[in-house]
């Protein structure tokens, strides 16, 4: 008789269940270095960064490796990790789902707003005849500068003159401008005008594992220098450190 394992677990209670990132939020944590420990509460989890508001933040230093123990309503959950910023108040460490068991697989892509500049390339075919009488077909390149507005790990969104419309489902080269050069291709899936600009959707395609953790690591960046930034705003607060 066929076994069905994964049957079995579930009715013993063996198997994890999954959870959002979010459902984490407000839960007691301790974070902890060689030879101390402090407690505080999880305050923001999103993306690839953790907030714990703690009083005794000055006690931890940017790249300090850090375990922390989150004891919340799916579970306690224990991660080691490493100490990214600081602000009056908390700290912030970096954070990826594989370093939390049950942690659901698919999570929606963290979108950051930024103002930068790219490039686009359009390759069309057209059929010219040649001196001799003979026709043949060559390829032309348009070139387009956009205006990038956000940007996540699977994709953009991005402004362009309405004077040159785009097309759902086009794929299209491109360069952007990131803080580092980014060389990829574009395929437009959501598309809009507003009067004299369309505003588009696109993602990336087949980005290779290096264009990836250059990706991340600058989505990172920036949701650190927003996030604090904000939190100044909002709350006065001051001493923001971050890697």
């Amino acid at each position: 008789m066929a076994v069905n394992k994964d049957r079995i677990k579930e009715r013993y209670g063996l198997t994890k269940p999954f959870f959002a990132l979010k459902a984490l939020l407000h839960s007691r944590t301790t974070v902890e270095k060689e030879g101390y420990v402090s407690t505080g509460v999880l305050s923001y989890a999103e993306g690839e960064m953790m907030e714990i508001e703690l009083s005794e933040y000055k006690n931890f230093e940017l790249g300090d490796p850090v375990q922390l123990t989150v004891y919340s309503p799916v579970g306690v959950h224990r991660l080691q990790t490493t100490i990214i910023a600081k602000a009056e108040g908390a700290v912030a460490v970096i954070i990826t789902s594989r370093l939390l068991a049950g942690l659901e697989e698919k999570r929606e892509s963290l979108r950051v707003e930024v103002d930068m500049k790219g490039t686009i390339t359009r390759t069309c075919t057209q059929e010219v005849e040649r001196s001799n009488g003979e026709k043949t077909v060559i390829d032309i390149e348009d070139n387009f500068d956009v205006a990038v507005r956000n940007i996540s790990d699977s994709g953009i969104g991005f402004s362009l003159m309405t004077g040159e419309a785009l097309q759902k489902g086009e794929t299209l080269k491109a360069v952007l401008f990131i803080g580092f050069r980014l060389n990829c291709q574009l395929e437009i899936i959501r598309s809009e005008e507003s009067g004299e600009w369309g505003y588009y959707g696109a993602r990336f395609h087949e980005l290779d594992e290096q264009r990836q953790r250059a990706l991340r690591a600058f989505l990172l960046k920036t949701q650190v220098e927003a996030y604090f930034m904000g939190k100044q705003e909002r709350t006065g607060s001051k001493g923001i450190r971050k890697i």
